[in-house]
């Protein structure tokens, strides 16, 4: 359940779990092969922690007002995704997390900036 209680809080909470994923995936060198095909315990762990990252941003875009709409969040395609991702858990295919992290982040971290921008609020990294 989300803890947010406003399109700003969301979007920060989202933002946040963007931009860290983004670091870390550089800092660890995560590569998609690496990701699809986990050679190692840690790597498991890791594709793991990634999953759970991409459902708490689901988990909040999801619950966005409508007004986000118009900065290009997609409320009803991020339900559908965290509905996946908490009732097919171990059966999702992976290559649709991957393109979360690798496409839909980006997006979404731009939507964020936009929606901030707009409101003349200065987004960063908490």
């Amino acid at each position: 359940m989300s803890a947010q209680n406003s399109d700003l809080a969301r979007i920060q909470e989202m933002f946040d779990i963007i931009e860290q994923t983004r670091r870390h995936l550089a800092e660890i060198d995560m590569t998609k092969e690496r990701f699809l095909s986990p050679q190692n315990p840690a790597d498991k762990l890791i594709v793991e922690g990634l999953e759970s990252r991409v459902f708490r941003v689901t988990e909040e875009g999801g619950k966005m007002s409508e007004e986000a709409l118009r900065y290009g969040f997609d409320t009803q395609e991020m339900r559908g995704m965290r509905n996946i991702l908490a009732h097919a858990y171990g059966e999702v295919d992976q290559r649709i997390i991957w393109d979360a992290l690798e496409k839909d982040f980006p997006a979404l971290a731009a939507a964020c900036q936009a929606y901030c921008t707009d409101k003349g609020i200065e987004l960063a990294e908490s």
